[in-house]
């Protein structure tokens, strides 16, 4: 990361009301009075905006339009941040906090390696990590701030960032229903909408999780022709791979299981914004219920939860045809645990196959190294061929 020399000057502006502000900003720019090098300020409940220093004659002229703001509209000298930094996001949002904690009398360099350095882009939503503004130097100086300054915090670094709303990670919950625990931080509500290789993805990140991380997956399973062939998705969630192998892979249909009704609306909103409603079925609830149903009928089947999918490995066996299909198997494993891995996993599908009275010869076609889940752990896709 560079280093930021954060530039702070003097600059004439004029003070507006907040109500008042876009319209007046409007009238200086058109008035070419505008100083647009540097960035407004909220001062009080009034808006600081830039001017250059013949602004006199603009000055009378607001006044008269605006007689009712006369005791409200205001020449002033505020110390202003310059707009014109070319920087990276990372960047850009150190300089707008480093900014932010000056402006607020707060001691800037004892914070300045405690400011977050990556995030998640979700449509107009930046989720921090769980990790960003907890430390307890953050935690004192928020702890002298009112809810206006804290609220100019989140938005400097939506604004560096170019989106409306952000949030902080939390751990995903326990439950059965792996649920996204999100806290927002600016904005009212967690529904996003995204296109992901042409795939349109919507949901609310406060309630369901998300992994940006699994974008090559998604690809690489979106790329696979299944043309006239049927699905089984034992833990479908809200499409990840459902909606991939639907509008990509050209599925014929797709038997997609999920329990969180979170993900399952999401899901359907997913297959009708995609125009796929006709080729899902949607088996809502428990799949250890939903899998014996769908026995013999999928010429594949994607089992993509995570730590361990494992739990309906001989379910999903029992879902492919007589003449067998695919297993895509999902698994965090330690990196150097994953070639013993593969083979115990094969052995224990070798071991099952015979217990659903199949004469099937395994293979594993391929191996996909999908991103790091933790340190040294691996999220890893087992492709396996079966015939």
């Amino acid at each position: 990361m560079s280093e930021i020399d954060v530039t702070i000057e003097k600059s004439m502006v004029i003070l507006t009301p907040l109500h008042k502000s876009d319209e007046i900003k409007s009238i200086l720019i058109d008035r070419k009075i505008y100083h647009s090098q540097f960035k407004p300020i909220r001062v009080s409940d009034r808006l600081a905006l830039p001017v250059k220093n013949n602004c006199e004659t603009v000055y009378e002229e607001l006044c008269q339009l605006f007689p009712e703001l006369s005791n409200e509209l205001e020449i002033s000298e505020e110390n202003l941040q310059s707009s014109k930094m070319n920087l990276s996001p990372a960047d850009l949002v150190k300089k707008n906090i480093t900014f932010w904690l000056q402006q607020n009398n707060f001691q800037v360099q004892a914070l300045l390696d405690k400011i977050p350095k990556k995030w998640e882009l979700l449509g107009n939503l930046v989720l921090l990590p769980s990790s960003s503004f907890i430390e307890k130097e953050w935690q004192t100086v928020f702890a002298q701030c009112d809810k206006n300054q804290l609220e100019d915090l989140w938005k400097s670094i939506c604004q560096s960032l170019k989106v409306e709303r952000l949030g902080r990670q939390q751990s995903i919950s326990d439950d059965m229903f792996r649920t996204s625990q999100v806290e927002l931080l600016l904005g009212n509500e967690g529904w996003v909408e995204l296109i992901d290789h042409g795939v349109h993805f919507g949901f609310d990140a406060t309630e369901v999780m998300y992994s940006s991380g699994n974008v090559t997956e998604r690809h690489r399973i979106g790329n696979i022709d299944m043309d006239q062939e049927i699905i089984v998705d034992a833990f479908a969630g809200i499409g990840y791979y459902t909606l991939p192998m639907l509008v990509r892979s050209k599925a014929k249909h797709v038997h997609a299981c999920e329990i969180n009704p979170n993900s399952i609306k999401a899901l359907k909103w997913g297959a009708k914004k995609n125009g796929v409603e006709d080729r899902i079925t949607i088996h809502e609830g428990d799949n250890k219920l939903s899998l014996p149903k769908l026995e013999g009928i999928a010429d594949r089947c994607h089992l993509g939860l995570l730590p361990s999918s494992e739990s309906v490995w001989f379910e999903a066996l029992k879902c492919l045809k007589l003449e067998g299909g695919w297993l895509h198997i999902h698994m965090n494993v330690p990196e150097e645990m994953i070639d013993s891995w593969s083979q115990e996993t094969m052995a224990k599908l070798k071991i099952m196959s015979k217990e659903v009275n199949k004469n099937w010869e395994l293979s594993i076609s391929n191996l996909e190294k999908v991103k790091w889940y933790a340190p040294y752990i691996r999220h890893v896709v087992l492709d396996v061929e079966i015939k």
